[in-house]
């Protein structure tokens, strides 16, 4: 489908601006506003307890979750929009495996925006360091601060790859199974890519804006170019958290309380 207007592709019109506004103010509200009001129960600073007790599953499936509610709150917000009526909230289900791979970019642009002063494990560097090694930390700090750099800040871009990412058929790593099952082809319903494309349509229109078209390019190259290293640091972080001895317990956690 072509969204473009048929006398300036390139130019934003007034529902465009409309919609930037409605995205701002959903992400401030769905996204920020629930982040710091997550501290009241999961506090960026753990509260002192001896050294072993410090150490604790729990506590890193807390703070996991705490930076995921807050874009699956954000995207729910986005498909609620009645503007396009191309997707809505019974796509959910098609979509919620996407956001773990969403964090890097949403942690990013708190941190930009000085929503957050530090990287969400900087508290807790034990608990994390017992699951995950100190060169994949050093890895996930380097693909943070380059999605920070990439361009000026900016109070629009990464919201719409936020939405764009989200609305993807597999943003997930793959990998090999001995067995497969339907579920792992599901396609994922053709609404829900026209409201995908009319947001990748709306980024691209702001990009050239805000850039021009030849640093648009240059920018967009360099996101996918950090997305995708980001992908192959979440397949080794996912291959370790496998190997565990504990991985059934995580899962049967996680399937429990991962429902929005």
């Amino acid at each position: 489908m072509n969204f473009l207007s048929p006398n300036d592709g390139y130019s934003l019109v007034l529902d465009d601006w409309n919609l930037i506004t409605n995205i701002r103010n959903a992400y401030e509200q769905y996204c920020v506003q629930k982040f710091l009001q997550s501290h009241e129960t999961i506090p960026l600073m753990p509260p002192i307890q001896p050294y072993r007790a410090r150490i604790k599953i729990q506590r890193l499936l807390d703070l996991n979750d705490k930076y995921i509610l807050i874009i699956a709150s954000f995207i729910k917000r986005i498909l609620q929009f009645d503007i396009f009526q191309y997707s809505s909230e019974n796509h959910y289900s098609f979509i919620k495996d996407n956001f773990q791979c969403l964090l890097s970019v949403n942690t990013a642009e708190l941190m930009k925006s000085k929503v957050l002063e530090h990287f969400p494990w900087e508290n807790d560097q034990l608990a994390v360091q017992s699951f995950l090694s100190e060169e994949i930390l050093l890895s996930i700090k380097k693909i943070i601060n380059t999605f920070q750099i990439l361009s000026p800040y900016d109070p629009v871009i990464m919201k719409l790859f936020l939405i764009i990412l989200a609305l993807s058929s597999r943003v997930s790593p793959l990998f090999k199974k001995d067995e497969y099952y339907s579920t792992d082809f599901d396609p994922i319903p053709k609404n829900l890519l026209q409201s995908q494309n009319y947001y990748l349509t709306l980024l691209w229109k702001y990009v050239i804006y805000r850039l021009g078209y030849e640093n648009a390019v240059i920018f967009s190259v360099r996101f996918i170019q950090n997305l995708l290293h980001r992908q192959q640091i979440e397949a080794d972080m996912i291959e370790i958290i496998q190997s565990r001895t504990d991985y059934s317990q995580l899962i049967q956690y996680k399937q429990k309380n991962f429902e929005f």
